[in-house]
């Protein structure tokens, strides 16, 4: 697995839903001679297990120092851990957006530093003036637009390298004034070998505090203000992002930004669509904090082949959180329809075993080794007839 990069190149990020936790030392890097503010994790000689995939826990953890900190992700997965710590002044987008989103930046000394910087019209010739300052754990930007020029302010994020295919948006707290602002997400994609950047507009409220979520679905390819025909954006190669202001108006502009998150869109889910292709190791618990989950995913990782060749589907449910299938987050309407059909307790810990017919086949409130699980699948009529066929 690797965390980070070696200085002197972009740090490589990538973040991706997981659940399992597996120990990582990470060696902090300052690196400001070539991309000033831009922090690199890069992982020490220990090496990280792999583990299976299953959600990412909202808070991302990251020490600005040496020292071992859980991480989330497959071996030769390439994963940003930052700490998402929220503060008091963004408990809405707490409550109304509870796992479903992940914390690139909130602009505070717990988060990754993105390395801002700012490109005015200036550039070919505008008379556009803008700028931007970190402080109170947000970002201001402001300055005053003028189309007799470019007409164009903006900021932008050093160097970046961020995996986001697993993830389906762009979701920014912002308060402004009710302009319409550009946020722009970049890739190594070119255009007759000049780069290009990937815009989508919204629009802002005076004033108001406002949760923006922009899918990915809604980029549009551009260079220079020119839309461009493709190709479309490849979210697994962000290399940059930025805000800009560019609405052909003159004038005064102010907005503050306390979070840049990524969110992933939650959709249902039925055990019933694995009847007959799949066993259901279902596995569930208050939140993603509880021990004894920790402990009973530890056990699937550290036995991953078995549980692979046996034909299992790991499904978590959390009271408090996401639940997940196999990886993919699901809606609380789903979640609540399986406890109801399994008779499961949203406020404790349990494992149940359900076979490829749909039944449920074992059912505990406290750990289980794997071992015991997979000897009882073996002793299954359709088990066995799979080994033999095997």
């Amino acid at each position: 697995m690797i965390i980070g990069d070696i200085e002197n190149k972009p740090t490589r990020l990538s973040i991706l839903p997981a659940q399992c936790w597996t120990q990582v030392r990470l060696t902090y890097i300052a690196d400001a001679t070539t991309t000033p503010s831009t922090h690199l994790l890069r992982e020490s000689p220990l090496r990280a297990s792999s583990c299976l995939r299953t959600r990412m826990h909202e808070s991302y953890v990251a020490r600005r120092y040496t020292g071992t900190v859980k991480s989330l992700a497959f071996a030769t997965t390439v994963i940003l851990v930052c700490h998402s710590s929220l503060r008091a002044n963004t408990a809405v987008l707490r409550n109304t957006h509870q796992q479903d989103a992940h914390m690139l930046t909130d602009f505070s000394t717990r988060t990754p530093d993105l390395g801002w910087f700012v490109v005015n019209d200036t550039v070919m010739g505008g008379r556009s003036e803008g700028e931007f300052a970190v402080r109170d754990e947000q970002l201001h930007f402001t300055g005053r637009t003028n189309t007799r020029g470019g007409g164009f302010s903006s900021i932008r994020s050093a160097a970046l390298a961020l995996d986001l295919s697993r993830h389906d948006g762009i979701r920014l707290r912002v308060r402004a004034d009710g302009r319409r602002y550009s946020w722009q997400l970049r890739t190594s994609a070119q255009y007759y070998g000049r780069d290009i950047a990937y815009w989508a507009d919204f629009e802002t409220e005076a004033g108001e505090w406002q949760i923006i979520d922009i899918p990915f679905s809604r980029f549009v390819p551009k260079f220079r203000g020119t839309v461009l025909p493709g190709p479309s954006l490849n979210t697994g190669d962000i290399t940059g992002m930025g805000l800009m202001i560019y609405d052909n108006r003159d004038g005064a502009f102010a907005l503050q930004m306390d979070s840049v998150q990524t969110f992933i869109e939650l959709t249902p889910f039925s055990l019933q669509s694995l009847q007959w292709k799949k066993r259901v190791l279902l596995l569930s618990a208050p939140d993603r904090d509880d021990p004894t989950l920790g402990k009973q995913l530890a056990a699937i990782v550290a036995s991953r082949s078995a549980f692979a060749e046996r034909d299992l589907v790991l499904v978590v449910l959390l009271g408090n959180g996401t639940s997940t299938a196999d990886d993919k987050p699901f809606d609380a309407a789903s979640a609540d329809e399986i406890r109801d059909r399994t008779n499961i307790d949203p406020e404790t810990f349990s494992v149940t075993l359900i076979g490829k017919d749909g039944s449920v086949k074992s059912s505990n409130q406290e750990y289980v080794p794997m071992e015991q699980i997979y000897a009882l699948i073996d002793g299954m009529p359709m088990r066995r007839r799979e080994m033999t066929e095997r």
